[in-house]
């Protein structure tokens, strides 16, 4: 027998509360409340043209966004690479509970099960989010109940293999015969919180959580807004009739876009450790003199294309870097003046797992323990 969510009761620990807010769709107008499956689908059809119909007239654009990690963040687990492998692995050891994780594909799901519970059923898992290039973290969901788990286990690219999911060790402690078996319970606000930086748009409050609601990845439209009048009318020379929904028209503006999934001081609860903040990169370049310093003009589109992939060049940098800071005396660094600025002023940090960012907050180096 399968069930989605076994031995599941309200009595349960709740997960953590998610940092970010329920994700608002960029919409047009809102769907009748009447019927809120059958009008999102409407909606959805009628207002989203999906990323190929943006390629005709913005190639280049499109292809570096299929270079992006943004272009590949969500995938229906059963239907990813990774199921495939997880498969044919077989089983995986939790590092720090007394579980072993069995893998299959079976009927179109991807199953879970505890080896070491035998009478808890497997759990279907729904979505694979993440780009890889970290980590991929998987989580099921329920869609009428409005509820979900994060996955005990994740990918990792540091170890070429599954590993205990970031933040997991604080729910080392379980109730075996709840969903807390599997991992991080989520409510509704969680589940959304986690799927909306992982998607272009996702249903309304209130609709059953149903994966044909969601448009996966972080597409053209989750920063353009839905183009699809603005397609139709492309195709008859007419585009410019229908402008963006969506514009940025200062850097502020800007920072406030990639802050909805890639965090800022609205999402700080105080509790974190100085680690921790290097996934708050909005946070930390507007607490940097060049930001402060720029009259509002410095955003995240200076150092990185925003459709491409994040580039590792670091002259690339360098240069940006020198734009601003010339080659006069009163700017030239006086420790190196002709070596890397980012390892210097704004160095990578590991998160966990081997997982490492930069925190963004550019700053001299004895600077850098001062992290609020």
């Amino acid at each position: 027998m399968l069930m989605l969510f076994p031995g599941c009761s309200d009595s349960g620990q709740p997960g953590k509360q998610a940092s970010r807010r329920e994700p608002q769709s960029q919409t047009q107008g809102q769907p009748s409340a009447s019927s809120p499956a059958e009008s999102w689908q409407r909606f959805i059809t009628a207002n989203f043209a999906g990323d190929q119909a943006c390629a005709e007239c913005h190639r280049k654009e499109y292809d570096a966004h299929q270079r992006s990690g943004h272009s590949h963040t969500a995938i229906q687990m059963a239907e990813s690479p990774l199921a495939k492998r997880l498969a044919e692995i077989g089983s995986y050891q939790d590092s720090r509970r007394d579980q072993r994780w069995s893998f299959k594909l079976d009927q179109g799901n991807f199953l879970v099960k505890d080896e070491n519970h035998p009478t808890m059923p497997a759990l279907a898992v729904t979505w694979l989010l993440g780009s890889g290039t970290h980590a991929q973290t998987a989580i099921a969901v329920e869609p009428r109940r409005r509820q979900g788990v994060e996955l005990r286990w994740s990918w990792l690219a540091s170890q070429n293999g599954p590993g205990l999911t970031p933040d997991h060790e604080q729910y080392d402690q379980f109730n075996r015969n709840s969903i807390e078996c599997f991992g991080r319970p989520m409510n509704a606000t969680d589940v959304l919180a986690c799927l909306g930086c992982h998607m272009t748009v996702g249903p309304p409050p209130g609709a059953p959580l149903r994966t044909e609601f969601f448009v996966p990845n972080v597409g053209c439209e989750r920063c353009h807004g839905p183009r699809q009048k603005h397609v139709k009318l492309a195709q008859q020379g007419r585009g410019n009739e229908i402008k963006p929904l969506i514009n940025y028209r200062n850097a502020e503006e800007y920072i406030a876009a990639c802050a909805e999934c890639h965090r800022d001081a609205s999402d700080l609860t105080g509790r974190e450790q100085p680690h921790e903040l290097v996934r708050f990169q909005p946070y930390g370049l507007k607490k940097s003199a060049c930001y402060l310093k720029s009259d509002g003009k410095l955003s995240c589109a200076n150092c990185h294309d925003p459709h491409d992939a994040t580039s590792h060049d670091r002259a690339l940098y360098r240069k940006q870097c020198q734009s601003c800071h010339q080659a006069a005396e009163s700017s030239i660094c006086p420790i190196q003046p002709q070596g890397d600025c980012i390892e210097c002023h704004m160095p990578a940090v590991e998160w966990t797992a081997g997982i490492k960012f930069h925190d963004h907050w550019i700053r001299k180096p004895e600077n850098r323990s001062r992290v609020q």
